[in-house]
C-alpha cells in the first residue's frame, strides 16, 4: 500500500533513487550532503521491507495569464526493476493525485521518459520545454523535452502554463 513518507524517512529512498538514476553528481545534488532529500514530499510503496516505488513532489513556480502560481512538480518517479509491471506506480501516483486534489491544487506536472506512460492517469497536457533553463528547472534527464500536466480540477487549463525560474 502506498503512503506518504515522513520527512526523516526521505533518506530511505536513496537506494532506489540511485539504482534508477545512477548519475552520482545528480544523486549528491538531490540528496545533499546529509541525505535530506531536498525536503520534498515523497509518496512510496514498500514491499519486502524496502521502498520499491516512489514519486517525489517539489514546489515550482508557473506563469499563468501573467500571474505567478506555485505548482507541484512530480520528480524522482521510479520503481525497482524487480517490482515493475505490478501497478505500484499507479498506486503511488493515484495517492499523490488524490492528496493534491484534496488540498485544492488545480494541476501538477511531471516529465516522463515517454508521455504515454501516464496518460491513463490523466497526464495529457504536453508542454514543450523551450530552453536549457527550463530543462534544468525541471531536473530533466538528457534528451527529455516534454512535460506532462494533469488537471486536478476540471477546466484548470484554459491556456498553457509556462514554467519559469
Amino acid at each position: 500500500m502506498a503512503r506518504f513518507l515522513e520527512k526523516e524517512e526521505n533518506i530511505l529512498t536513496k537506494p532506489l533513487f540511485s539504482l534508477c538514476f545512477p548519475d552520482e553528481e545528480f544523486l549528491k545534488e538531490h540528496y545533499g550532503r546529509d541525505g535530506e532529500g531536498l525536503g520534498c514530499r515523497t509518496a512510496a510503496a514498500e514491499m519486502d521491507g524496502s521502498i520499491v516505488s516512489m514519486a517525489q513532489l517539489v514546489r515550482r513556480t508557473a506563469v499563468y495569464r501573467e500571474r505567478e502560481l506555485p505548482v507541484w512538480y512530480i520528480m524522482g518517479v521510479c520503481t525497482h526493476p524487480d517490482y515493475r509491471h505490478r501497478g505500484l506506480m499507479d498506486e503511488v501516483l493515484s495517492l499523490v493525485l488524490e492528496q493534491l486534489s484534496g488540498e485544492g491544487e488545480e494541476y501538477c506536472f511531471l516529465m516522463p521518459v515517454d508521455p504515454e506512460i501516464y496518460r491513463h492517469l490523466g497526464f495529457i497536457h504536453d508542454f514543450h520545454v523551450r530552453t536549457k533553463e527550463e530543462l534544468d528547472l525541471l531536473y530533466a534527464d538528457d534528451g527529455l523535452s516534454l512535460c506532462s500536466a494533469r488537471e486536478l480540477r476540471e477546466g484548470a487549463f484554459s491556456e498553457p502554463l509556462h514554467i519559469k525560474r
